[in-house]
């Protein structure tokens, strides 16, 4: 009775010392710019000081040999324990950092970094139970064989996901940007979720696309859009009249109908002789696409009227 007494004194005030100390330092740290570390060694800092209790208990006493091997066996298995809570939350804190850095904007989810403490906790498991001495062979594959079932039975899920990963840490395409899918649909993007992208058409219906689809897309992401206007005047007209006229127009439509970029100069392009007359572009740019029609409208209408003052024949619009 007498070697299981003195051990388990020793272990019992070395506890406490230590729990003492464990916790001056955590205040400390909490009360300083450390409350990160505070945070990620909250946890593991008491496997570790159970660690040294048993330590210092096997260094003052005498134990038999029989508890010896035992209690280094609980050692080990602890630190490995703890070193796998410490590295999963650095991992994670890192993981962060990079992200903050690039200024990526992730789903408000915890998933991604859930995911990769999992995987880090699960092979300090492993580890802990082979420093125990119980044979991981079976487990690893059977771990192995079920992860391979689930990733098959989870293959569309899994595919969504690592495409919203990639759409986000690439940012190609941003929430905000109006975009042009490759089959004509087009709209700002409203959200970008870990399984799918929400785009807001200009009609206000809402298109919800699978990632693993999105990426597949043939994508045109504006952040301006330039406007074409064809137009076509009789073959009677001034052309150095015309363009002066529209060019003077446009510059008037550019810098005061919402939407349009007020520092963009428009352009007038002559393109070809058409059955009924010269057909030339005007172009403009807005930034706000939603206002494309808006500024398409005020050109033409203001382009019909000083045709109409200047005695321009206007021919047609292509639009």
């Amino acid at each position: 009775m007498k070697e299981i007494y003195i051990p388990a004194l020793i272990f019992s005030f070395s506890l406490l010392v230590l729990l003492g100390i464990r916790f001056l330092l955590l205040y400390l740290m909490e009360k300083t710019a450390f409350k990160s570390l505070h945070r990620i060694l909250k946890t593991p800092s008491i496997l570790w000081v159970l660690a040294v209790a048993l330590d210092i208990t096997l260094y003052l006493s005498d134990m038999p040999r029989k508890y010896v091997f035992l209690v280094e066996k609980i050692i080990q298995g602890v630190l490995v324990l703890s070193i796998t809570f410490v590295l999963a939350d650095i991992v994670v804190e890192i993981i962060k950092f990079y992200i903050n850095r690039a200024h990526v904007s992730l789903p408000p989810t915890g998933l991604i970094f859930a995911l990769v403490k999992g995987i880090i906790i699960t092979l300090g498991f492993i580890t802990f139970l082979s420093f125990l001495g119980v044979p991981v062979a079976h487990f690893i594959t059977t771990l192995g064989v079920g992860a391979l079932a689930v990733s098959l039975a989870l293959q569309g899920t899994l595919s969504n996901f690592f495409s919203g990963l990639n759409i986000l840490l690439s940012k190609q395409i941003k929430i905000g940007d109006f975009v042009k899918l490759e089959n004509g649909e087009e709209g700002f993007v409203q959200d970008i979720t870990w399984m799918n992208t929400v785009i807001r058409r200009l009609d206000n219906n809402v298109l919800v696309i699978p990632n693993s689809r999105l990426v597949n897309f043939i994508l045109l992401s504006y952040r301006s859009i330039s406007i074409t206007v064809p137009i076509t005047v009789s073959y009677n007209s001034d052309l150095e009249k015309v363009e002066r006229e529209v060019l003077k127009v446009a510059k008037e439509v550019q810098k005061s109908v919402k939407g349009a970029d007020p520092n963009f100069e428009p352009l007038v392009r002559y393109q070809g002789f058409g059955d009924l007359g010269i057909t030339f572009h005007v172009v403009l740019k807005a930034i706000d696409p939603t206002y494309q029609s808006v500024i398409k409208h005020e050109l033409l209408k203001r382009i019909r009227q000083v045709f109409y003052e200047q005695g321009i024949e206007f021919i047609k619009s292509g639009i």
